[in-house]
This record gives structure tokens, sequence and C-alpha cells, in this order.
């Protein structure tokens, strides 16, 4: 029986939901590296890495909803759809976070996150970074046929590896905040499981689907962020993403969380001051990668603050990985 394809590609109105999502996405995981930061401390990070990290996972729900709509308005039955999410296996903020093992914590000693946090944190955050471009890759093709799969397995992964996150953060917290901030702070009462995809009272995208491709422009901050996508793509493209212990290997973790730092320097560029700190050796690493970003730009486009292309055409042309013209 031949595999079930669903169109020769992504429809554009979906294009549209994972352009826009994307970049939703990633700036919800820089503020959720942001936060980690122990300089802002002071700023409440369990409070504001919790809500990031809620807002990330949700964004890619919106986008993985999208897609679920799509297969049912195509006459795909929901027990397919959901074995498609993965709903049987899905990790939910929900559930109650248990007591870490052997410790115990008071508001004073999580005032800066833990190292072992901030570790798994990081490796969460390369691990849906290192998914993105590769999701909007199959995204933006011109014909891929197999773009359902190839465009749900990573956000879907994605979303539980948040998941997990978030339970680690209220675990660590269980003793210092009552169940119902705790709740708050996960954004408990906006989660949407995958089980109940697909959502039948739809979003604006489900309802423009005849907008063609999208018709908007990308801005100079838009062309620099799916540049750096791309280019995280092409380094850790071959590389195995995990050893054998199932953890992220540390140049990928680098290599992405260096990417989402680069992003604060990108920003910086633009006249403003990064949000917050990095240490010399992650100034150093980030301040090379929006150095290889400026690169880039030069040879993809003729001049780098270009903003009058569509935004399919500047994502093309990243992720095609050759200067324009030569496509």
């Amino acid at each position: 029986m031949p595999r079930r394809t669903f169109g020769d590609a992504m429809p554009p109105h979906l294009r549209s939901a994972a352009i826009q999502y994307v970049l939703e996405t990633v700036d919800d995981l820089r503020e959720v590296l942001q936060y980690s930061a122990p300089v802002l401390a002071d700023h409440g990070w369990a409070r504001m890495c919790m809500y990031r990290t809620a807002d990330a996972m949700d964004t890619m729900g919106f986008l993985v909803d999208e897609i679920a709509l799509h297969l049912e308005d195509t006459s795909v039955g929901r027990e397919e759809i959901g074995r498609l999410l993965a709903a049987d296996r899905e990790c939910l903020r929900t559930e109650r976070p248990a007591r870490v093992a052997g410790l115990r914590y008071t508001e004073e000693a999580l005032h800066v996150m833990p190292r072992w946090v901030a570790d798994e944190l990081r490796d969460a955050l390369a691990y849906v970074l290192l998914r993105l471009p590769v999701m909007l890759r199959s995204a933006v093709k011109a014909r891929e046929v197999l773009w359902v799969g190839r465009c749900l397995r990573p956000l879907v992964d994605s979303m539980d590896q948040l998941g997990r996150l978030a339970n680690l953060f209220a675990a660590v917290h269980v003793d210092v905040y009552p169940e119902s901030r705790l709740s708050w702070y996960q954004q408990l009462f906006q989660q949407q499981s995958r089980v109940e995809m697909p959502d039948t009272k739809g979003r604006h995208f489900r309802a423009a689907r005849d907008w063609g491709d999208l018709p908007g422009w990308p801005d100079a901050y838009e062309v620099k962020v799916f540049t750096l996508l791309a280019m995280l793509d092409e380094q850790c493209d071959g590389p195995r993403w995990e050893g054998r212990d199932g953890r992220m290997r540390p140049a990928m973790r680098n290599a992405a969380v260096g990417t989402l730092n680069a992003m604060a320097v990108v920003t910086a560029e633009n006249g403003d001051s990064p949000r917050y700190r990095l240490t010399d050796d992650e100034w150093g690493c980030a301040a090379a990668v929006a150095a290889a970003l400026r690169s880039r730009l030069a040879r993809i486009f003729a001049d780098p603050t270009e903003v009058d292309k569509p935004l399919l055409d500047v994502l093309r042309a990243a992720f095609h990985r050759t200067p324009e013209g030569r496509r």
C-alpha cells in the first residue's frame, strides 16, 4: 500500500502559520535562556522561565493543531490524526510535579537557578532549536510529499521536551510555592492536550487558506533569525545530536545555545543593549556566530538590510544554502 502523502507540499496557509510560529517560538526560547542568567535572578527566573517555556510549548501546539485541522479537512480520521500527533505519549505540564529525590529547596536557595537545572534547561532548548529548522525546511520546500511526518515529528517531540522542562521547574519549587501559584506560572489553564486536537474552533490561518503564499514582507530581524536557523541547521546536519545516554552532545548543545545568545548580540547591533549578561566564553561564541551571520547575509543578499523580498523567498534562499541567483 503506498504511503499517504497528503499532497505535494504543505499548503500555503500552513506555511504562513509555520513561519509565524517558528519566529514566536525562537523568541520564547531566547527569553527562557535570558531569564536563566544569574544576573536576572532578582527578576524571578522561576516565574519567567515557566511563563516562556509554556508559551513556546503552546505556540508549537497551535501549529500542530493547524496541521491537525488540515488533516481533518482532508478526511483523515481522528484515530490516525492522534497517531500522527503521538497523542498517546504526550508530556503535559499538568502532570503533578514530584519532589526531586534528596532535594528540598527554600525560596532563598532558589534565588539563583541551580547549576544542574541550568544544564537541563540548555539541553532542552538545544533539543528544540535543532528541530525547528528541520521542520521549517520541510515546510518551505516547493515539493515535499512527506511534509506531514517531517513537520509533526519535530514539533510533537519538542512539545514533550518543553513539557518535561516545565515539570522540572515546578518540581524544584514544590516546597517553595503553593500549588495554585505553580499552576499559574505553568499556565496550566491554557494548555491544550494533543488528544483533543484538532480543535473544532479553528484558528485564523485556517480561515485564510485562500491567501496563497504569505503576503507580508520580512523585516531585518526576521531575515537574521531565519538565516541563523539555516546556519545552525548546516553546522549540525549529519553529526549525532545525542550521545548513547540520550543527552545532548556538548558540541550540539553549545552550537544551539550560542545561536540563541547570538540573537542578543544581533539585537544589540540594532542599537539596543543586550538584555542579559553573557560570560566571556558565551560572549565569544555569540560574537563569532553573529560575525558568521553577517558574512552569510552578504553572500546571500546584495544588501543585508533589504526588506522588499517576500518572506518565503528569504526562507528559501537561506535554507537552500546558496547565494541568491544560483539556486
